[in-house]
């Protein structure tokens, strides 16, 4: 049996509290933030929905600017 690839994002879009969602709803398996970062991400993760998040992504997916994104994620 194959095993999924693991995903991790680091830096600054990992710490993007816009891009959490979105980031989870496509399934990443780890987000690496500076100290400073670590409780308002916590804090994101835990406020998500795994099924918002999923419906999130596919929206994401289907803009075609970050714009696009960006504006999907600022209503949330």
């Amino acid at each position: 049996m194959p095993m999924a690839n693991w995903v991790g994002v680091c830096g600054e879009l990992a710490a993007d509290p816009q891009a959490v969602p979105v980031l989870v709803g496509l399934g990443v398996d780890e987000l690496s933030v500076s100290a400073s970062g670590i409780a308002e991400v916590k804090a994101e993760v835990r406020a998500l929905a795994f099924s918002d998040a999923q419906a999130l992504a596919r929206q994401a997916l289907r803009a075609a600017t970050a714009a696009q994104v960006r504006a999907l994620t600022e209503a949330q």
